[in-house]
């Protein structure tokens, strides 16, 4: 659970076996560092997705400035199903402050071959 309006620095590591990206949905985010350094040009600005390089560990600032509702989570993931079993796939809600996360619907219910998508 997320409160509306607030920023968070979320530390990614790539421990796998091969580059991918890692999108979060509905929300855009700035690099931090790459590796404990500034990121390169490219990388600077808002963005939504990455580019996770093999070994690399990427801190991201992420602001919750969008709709906030208790049931309807935002998602973040790699597009590799069987990276949801390593913490690359997962939801979380944003909420008003003061309030608390509600009965989170399962987006990927009736869906056959893993995740909604985008």
């Amino acid at each position: 659970m997320v409160t509306r309006g607030t920023t968070e620095v979320w530390t990614l590591h790539n421990g796998g076996d091969m580059t991918h990206n890692f999108p979060v949905h509905d929300v855009q985010f700035r690099v931090v560092s790459v590796n404990g350094k500034e990121p390169e040009p490219s990388l600077r600005g808002p963005k939504d997705t990455i580019a996770m390089p093999l070994g690399a560990t990427v801190k991201i600032s992420v602001r919750f400035d969008g709709p906030s509702d208790p049931d309807h989570p935002y998602m973040y993931h790699c597009h590799l199903l069987d990276h949801e079993d390593h913490g690359m796939m997962g939801q979380f809600v944003v909420v008003d402050k003061g309030w608390q996360a509600g009965h989170v619907t399962d987006r990927t219910a009736g869906h056959s071959g893993g995740h909604a998508g985008h």
